[in-house]
């Protein structure tokens, strides 16, 4: 029952997705010409893709990554960590209680690209490295493309926490969460060329002119039988 009232969330969630789908396609085309921080995240972005299609890539990086994630949302909800293990292949992390968040989050929030953020603004006050900026940039570029690929590549195949959750919902959720994620990445990368205010009321009017049409669209069909 549980899942087929998420799956009836995620039907009622897809023109949101497709605002936020559409307002991102906007976004993105408005970046040009690219300023020389986004060329340095694209690179590390392109390089990583290229290293991901052409050589098999070290699985327990993976496999930690995603099972810190679990920590991390885990704790961010006030469960505790109680077990934690990571092998060659397979991983696993218990904690006390779980949500839909804790369980997907390994699939739309890149851990990588926050810590290498993190830790550049930890040594911003121990040292000066702002000549080193773009380099922030190009491993952000780096650890959001492994992000982005090897989640595909492991959601292609299946996953537990999906089936779990539901897959129609969970995909949804992965879909949106990783959009906005990737419009707060981007910011990060182009404040001066992003305005999240500005990006989700685009993406709410796109979503309410679907929702709209498709409300008109339900009505006469109902009205007909």
């Amino acid at each position: 029952m549980q899942i087929f009232v998420k799956s009836i969330i995620g039907i009622i969630l897809i023109p949101f997705v497709l605002g936020l789908l559409i307002s991102f396609w906007k976004l993105i085309t408005s970046l040009l010409p690219l300023s020389s921080s986004e060329i340095w995240f694209l690179s590390g972005f392109a390089i990583f893709f290229v290293i991901f299609l052409v050589k098999p890539l070290p699985n327990k990086l993976y496999i930690f990554g995603h099972e810190l994630t679990h920590a991390f949302w885990a704790i961010l909800f006030r469960a505790r960590v109680k077990e934690f293990n990571v092998r060659s292949k397979t991983g696993n992390v218990l904690i006390t209680k779980s949500n839909f968040l804790i369980s997907l989050a390994p699939y739309f929030f890149p851990i990588y690209t926050f810590l290498i953020i993190f830790i550049f603004y930890i040594l911003v006050f121990f040292f000066d490295v702002s000549k080193y900026i773009e380099w922030l940039f190009f491993f952000v570029g780096i650890s959001y493309s492994f992000h982005i690929f090897l989640n595909f590549e492991s959601l292609s195949i299946g996953q537990s926490d999906v089936k779990k959750t539901g897959k129609l919902f969970s995909y949804i959720v992965i879909v949106i969460l990783n959009i906005i994620i990737a419009v707060v990445v981007l910011k990060f990368i182009s404040p001066e060329k992003i305005t999240l205010k500005k990006y989700f009321f685009e993406s709410w009017t796109v979503a309410l002119i679907i929702y709209k049409f498709v409300w008109k669209y339900l009505t006469e069909l109902y009205n007909l039988i």
